[in-house]
């Protein structure tokens, strides 16, 4: 590797594969979050990563080839769909996601501020309903699939059927 080359991680994950990380001996508790990943696929529908249970939960996922994000932090969720101008995600290209939530108080309420990219150009922003404001966790984080998906709260819906994912991530 030359000077200044850096080394990337790249994780597959092909059909009913996934990574799963027990969030009970170490639970997250955050008012605000960056998650920046990479990854490419064929797939259309896919679980990306998801954290979380019931009404607290982050989602991100493939819906149709386009880019999903739910997040909930216990009074509604925060829905965004990004797609490309042209053609779908499940490309095999990669493709960069980067996801900010940041509390922002307003006349003392406070509400978390959600912003997902895709490729730094396609951006959504928007905020969580109500008062709501803090991550909780202390279930599994998942990432690039789960024993059930379509059981977590925030999964797309297949229509398809498709229930395998194929997606590399760095």
């Amino acid at each position: 590797m030359g000077k200044g080359a850096r080394e990337e991680n790249v994780a597959t994950f092909r059909g009913s594969e996934y990574f799963c990380y027990d969030l009970s001996q170490n639970p997250i508790q955050s008012s605000s979050d960056e998650i920046t990943l990479s990854f490419k696929t064929w797939q259309r529908n896919g679980l990306i990563l998801h954290t979380g249970k019931s009404a607290d939960y982050v989602n991100l996922a493939l819906k149709d080839g386009a880019v999903s994000l739910v997040i909930n932090l216990g009074s509604g969720a925060f829905e965004a769909i990004v797609e490309p101008v042209n053609g779908k995600f499940n490309d095999n290209a990669w493709h960069d996601v980067k996801v900010t939530r940041n509390l922002r108080q307003q006349s003392g309420i406070g509400h978390a501020m959600v912003t997902i990219s895709v490729d730094g150009i396609l951006t959504t922003t928007g905020y969580t309903q109500e008062d709501y404001t803090m991550l909780g966790s202390d279930d599994f984080f998942y990432v690039g699939g789960s024993p059930s998906t379509a059981d977590l709260p925030g999964s797309p819906r297949n229509t398809d059927k498709e229930t395998a994912t194929a997606v590399q991530l760095k």
